[in-house]
């Protein structure tokens, strides 16, 4: 995987200034063998300290189109309804597990892009690994190998400032529009061969995806790739801007289960696999990639994959370090409801979104199933309440 990558600057044989701006020791650390990795917890606490990385409420506006919100909310009561989700649950990525962490960025990062996270040491991330369906007790050895990660970095002390990385194991997205993502979900709701086929036929590269670009499950997600679905662009100190797509790359390479194999695993195999690693203070590290997009790459159809020989630019380094337990925050579990990531990065400087149509639909899908949760929980109110949704 490493190798099939073009990349500007980084590799294990890179200068040592990489990681050089306030903690030395973190930095050469950082560059040791895979084996020595959980020595990162260690050497810096205070990245792990810094407060108790309260998810405070923040001003998450809906998007003004009133029609994308409308959208949005037919989207979230189909999500429900196929899933037969509770209330307090997340419509999809509803298992899943909160986990603290660490960003630390390449030279080269600062000149594509003039946000903070960029220019600054470390920073503190709050990171959740999760399956993709309303089901909170989706196996994961079951036939759906598709994955969730999404990163919040820490940019203010209190949480206010923050930018938000969302990411899944797919390459590409199923559709291009939301009406197209509703189409689908009351396709699945339906559950008829009938029903899929109509919405194959209206939608030929859903059916391709379905077919050839769904992921597989990996041995571990310390052993997953990770893609952003939408462009975003870059724009740096000088004004210059360059569109782009995230990608993670795990340090211990991709490893892929076969169909079979999978299914000999036990049903909650992937997060235990985390919670071992985690509590045995083995970090998990990614490779932070910027893929850029070249002259014809579509810029605003999360549906259309790049070409594999387009650029990829180290952009940093993703330190996984410990989990974020369920019996954390004052009631038991309120910070594992509280937080609603964001696909809009509208706290932040240097990144700015595409005109992908979906970055607003799922801004709405978000913000309006995350205000449910949390009314259902009593987040909002302080009540106290049964938790159903163990994550």
């Amino acid at each position: 995987m490493r190798s099939d990558i073009r990349r500007r600057g980084g590799g294990r044989g890179r200068d040592e200034s990489y990681m050089v701006r306030e903690s030395q020791q973190y930095a050469q650390t950082s560059h040791k063998a895979d084996d020595d990795v959980e020595a990162v917890v260690s050497l810096q606490p205070t990245v792990l300290s810094i407060r108790s990385h309260q998810i405070n409420s923040i001003k998450m506006p809906l998007p003004v189109d009133p029609e994308i919100n409308k959208l949005a909310d037919n989207l979230v009561d189909t999500m429900r309804a196929t899933f037969d989700t509770p209330q307090n649950c997340r419509p999809v990525h509803a298992k899943g597990q909160l986990c603290k962490g660490t960003f630390i960025p390449s030279p080269q990062a600062s000149t594509l892009s003039k946000a903070p996270i960029f220019s600054t040491a470390s920073t503190p991330l709050i990171l959740r690994y999760s399956t993709d369906t309303g089901l909170k007790d989706l196996p994961d050895n079951g036939e759906n190998g598709s994955r969730g990660f999404a990163i919040r970095f820490l940019i203010s002390e209190d949480g206010h400032q923050h930018y938000d990385l969302i990411t899944n194991n797919a390459f590409g997205f199923v559709v291009s529009t939301g009406e197209a993502f509703l189409d689908q979900f009351e396709a699945i709701k339906d559950g008829s061969k009938e029903a899929m086929d109509k919405f194959f036929a209206k939608y030929p590269h859903a059916k391709y995806f379905d077919e050839n670009q769904k992921p597989a499950h990996s041995y571990s997600f310390a052993t997953e790739q990770w893609h952003g679905i939408h462009a975003y662009k870059f724009v740096n100190a000088k004004g210059e801007s360059r569109y782009f797509r995230w990608r993670l790359v795990p340090w211990q390479g991709v490893m892929k289960h076969s169909p079979a194999d999978a299914k000999k695993q036990s049903t909650n195999y992937q997060f235990d696999d985390l919670t071992h690693r985690l509590n045995n203070k083995k970090p998990i590290r990614y490779r932070l990639l910027a893929q850029l997009a070249e002259d014809g790459d579509e810029v605003n159809d999360s549906a259309k994959v790049w070409p594999e020989t387009n650029e990829f630019v180290e952009m940093g380094e993703i330190f996984v370090e410990r989990l974020w337990t369920f019996d954390e925050g004052e009631p038991k579990g309120r910070q594992q409801k509280r937080i609603i990531y964001d696909p809009m990065p509208r706290y932040i400087e240097g990144i700015e979104a595409s005109d992908d149509p979906l970055i607003e639909v799922r801004t709405s899908v978000y913000l309006k199933s995350g205000i449910i949760r949390r009314e259902a929980d009593g987040v909002m109110t302080d009540q106290k309440v049964d938790y159903k949704c163990p994550r």
